[in-house]
This record gives structure tokens, sequence and C-alpha cells, in this order.
């Protein structure tokens, strides 16, 4: 460190440095980074005409501040992330790419870590709009590592503050909204789809038949009659078990009360692993899956998701072609898991549209995710990672393509999958799109519209969407 600011040596202590943080491991990098980080961006700015200073700061910057701000969570050691200038660093960085005399090797170390900072820095990436713009540029790249490394740090910059999908079904909003007359471009697409298939429609329909059996059951206390009902609405729907009970008005205070009819629970949510136990005290072995069924929904109400996902696996064993049970299993977040399960579950003939729909956006998610951390892996096109990370990408992008073509138009997850296939649609084409973007002009229709399926409050989180 005392050699950089000698003028023979400067040149020769900056190349040790950089090879230091390319071999010398996390702990030497963050070391560096902690005590040396200050000093590199103040080289570069009293020395705005030497290439070489700037290229080989550029690299060991770029070497050590990511080993200490391209981390998941947890977030960064304070103690270290603290002693950084991050302002003045990514701001250097960006500002040596935009010089004529920057080199390859300059620009791809630059290029390469400034992703990094849009997780644990975001206000200070925001506060620099050229930094952001050159992210935005690099999706033109003709490398698609390089487009999927901007594009990962672009989609990292809201992840911590961006809206939880917590969305429960609203009937009572549903309802009234589908009694007055709807915008024609809405009922354009509803109609073209076909009423009685979109989500919505089936929904209602739904509740309606699941209000219909729990009337029932409290007259007849029928546990085993109810529980064969009930999986068989859950596999039509996401919102098949409203979590109510049964209530009737106090006279004396007009407020609605829980009314204790004989049965064995209390809420409605709670019914589920009573049913299952009375239909596997039947001792059918046909009616197993059901059983199964009551179980894992309640464990995903519940919010018992690893529990769920345990179940499911020892359930595929037993039944490998009920796609319900695939469908549990790629709620969890490992992406390998979870793709490998939505693909198996999406080839099982024993399914519904719900849950086939539901595993191809599964599967969209969970290739795209691999997809863009695989290639941003691959050292070079030869590395079979790299071929791996374009079969992520390409798969991702198939299925994307079929959900917006079949699903049910007020799905749910209808913009979710929309906004992949833009994403993906940059990694795999950035530099062959045209300056319009008309190629991106499906998904963006659709998010024109998709108001339509937003007829659900935000009281509190979707039932599957809880666990994830």
């Amino acid at each position: 460190m005392p050699l950089l600011d000698n003028s023979a040596c400067r040149q020769l202590a900056l190349r040790a440095l950089a090879t230091m943080t390319h071999h010398g491991g996390e702990s030497i990098r963050v070391k560096i980074a902690r005590t040396s980080s200050a000093t590199l961006v103040r080289l570069i700015e009293e020395h705005p005409n030497d290439a070489k200073v700037a290229e080989l700061a550029t690299v060991t910057l770029a070497h050590s501040v990511s080993a200490v701000v391209n981390v998941g969570e947890p977030a960064p050691d304070p103690k270290v992330f603290q002693a950084l200038d991050v302002p003045a660093i990514i701001r250097v960085l960006t500002e040596n790419v935009r010089k004529p005399t920057a080199s390859l090797y300059l620009l791809e170390h630059a290029v390469n870590s400034l992703p990094g900072f849009t997780l644990h820095c975001r206000k200070d990436c925001q506060a620099d709009p050229s930094m952001l713009r050159l992210l935005v540029a690099t999706l033109r790249s003709s490398d698609m590592a390089r487009r999927c490394t901007a594009l990962e740090g672009l989609i990292r910059l809201h992840k911590l503050e961006a809206e939880k999908d917590q969305r429960i079904f609203d009937s009572i909003q549903a309802v009234a909204r589908l009694q007055r007359d709807l915008p024609s471009h809405l009922s354009d697409v509803m109609t073209a789809y076909g009423p009685p298939r979109c989500e919505t429609v089936l929904t209602l329909k739904t509740a309606a038949l699941f209000q219909r059996a729990m009337m029932t059951c409290a007259q007849d206390h029928n546990l085993y009659a109810l529980g064969l009902t009930l999986s068989q609405l859950i596999l039509r729907t996401e919102f098949s078990i409203s979590d109510g009970m049964f209530q009737a008005e106090n006279p004396t205070t007009g407020q609605l009360e829980f009314v204790d009819v004989g049965l064995p629970f209390r809420t409605w949510s709670d019914a589920l692993p009573h049913c299952a136990r009375a239909i596997r005290d039947k001792g059918n072995p046909t009616e197993i899956d059901a059983a199964d069924i009551l179980d894992l929904k309640f464990f995903v109400m519940k919010q018992r998701l690893r529990e769920a996902v345990e179940f499911a696996k020892k359930a595929t064993q037993r039944n490998s072609d009920l796609a319900y049970f695939c469908y549990i299993v790629t709620l969890t977040a490992d992406n390998a898991e979870g793709l490998r399960y939505a693909k198996k579950g999406m080839k099982c003939k024993n399914t519904t549209p719900f849950v086939h729909f539901q595993m191809m956006q599964r599967a969209v998610e969970h290739a795209a995710q691999m997809g863009l951390s695989t290639l941003q892996d691959s050292s070079s096109v030869r590395d079979r990672k790299w071929e791996e990370g374009i079969a992520f990408l390409t798969s991702a992008m198939e299925d994307s393509k079929t959900y917006i073509e079949q699903a049910p138009p007020d799905n749910r997850y209808m913009k979710n999958v929309s906004y992949w296939r833009i994403l993906l649609t940059l990694a795999l084409h950035g530099p062959e799109l045209n300056v319009d973007l008309r190629e991106l002009d499906v998904s963006f229709d659709i998010l024109q519209w998709m108001p339509l399926s937003d007829m659900r409050n935000t009281s509190g989180c979707s039932q599957e969407a809880q666990g994830c």
C-alpha cells in the first residue's frame, strides 16, 4: 500500500493487489476492500489519464468490494460495509467504463461488478442514474452472460422492498365487479377465452360449492363425505377453502358470533385434517390421495410449507401420477428441485387445468432464476454451464409463451409470467430486438388489461403464496 504513492512502483504495487484479489480468497478481498478501497478511488481520480492505473485499480476494486456487497442474505458485515465509500466506488467504476482508453479487461470487471451493488446498496445505486443507465444499456450487449448479469442486477435493485404477492380472493368484491358491465376490452378477453373457463368465474362457483358442502356437514356431521368433496374442490382453484367459521348474529349485540354445531373444529380450514382422518378410517386404498390432498392444503394454509413439501415428496413416491403432489413441492425455494418437480408434474395425466398452469408458472420462475445464475457462473461459451444456462432460459421462455397463450386470462400469475417473458426476451435476444421493442407487444398488451385479475384485496396472504 505505501508503494501506491510512489510513481516508480505504483503499477507494480497495483498489479500485486490485483493478483491478490484474483487468487487470495474471500478474506483477503474483504480486507483489501476495508483498508484500501478509499486509496484506490483516490488514485483513479488523481490520475485520470493513466489508463493502466485505472485498469488495475478498477480490477482490484471490482474483486475486493464485490466480496463485501455482492452477497445474499443476511446483509454484509456492517463494520466492513460502513468502511466503504460506496457512492464514490460506483462513480469511479461507471466513469472508467466511459473512457475511450478503457481496456477490455477494465470493462469486463467494472460491468460485471456493478450489478452486485444493487441488492444492499439500492439507494446509492438509485442516486447514480448513469450507473443504472449502464446496466440497462448492457441488456443490448452481444455477450449473453453479461446481459444476464446486468438483468440480475436490475431485478435485485427492488428485491428487498418489492411488494409481496399477498392477496386473497374477495368473493364479495368479485361478484360486485361481475354484476357491473365490464369494460369492453376486458369483456372481450373473457368472452374469447370462455367465461366458464376463466379463473374468476371458476373460483366463484367453487366458493358456492364449498359453502354448500359446509352447510350440509353442519347438518349431517358426515366428515367423510365433506372430505371427498373438498379434495375435489382443492384441485379446481387456489382459493377453494375459505378460512371462515359457522356464525350467527347475536340478537343482543347484533354482532356475528361463532356457533358450535357439534363438529370437532372451529374454523373451516381446521376441518381438513379431520376430514382426512375420516377418509383414512374408511380404509379404501383408492381414496388415500384425497386424504393426502386435504392434509397438504391444510399445511399450506397454515404456512407450514416445509412439512407440506416433505409430505408431498412421500406422496409422489406412492402415486407419481397425481400432479397436485408435484405442485406442492414446486413451492419450495430450491430452484433445481422445484423445476424438476414442475416438469414432472406437467407430464402427469391425473391433473386439472388449475394445477397444470400453476406448475407451468412455477417452472418459468425456477428455470429463469437458474438460467440467469448459471450463465453468470460460466467461465466461457465453451463451459458446460453456458449450455445449461441457455437451456434453462429457453425452457422458461417456451413455458411462458405456452402459459400466456393457454392459461385463463384472469389467472393471478398472468402478470408475473408476462414480466418474465419480457425479461427473458431481453436476456435471450437483447441485441436483436427492434428499437421500438415490438417483439414485446404481446406482453405489454396483457399488462394493459391485467387489472381484470385484481379482484382480491390485500388484507392477507394468498394460501399458496404465504409459504414461498
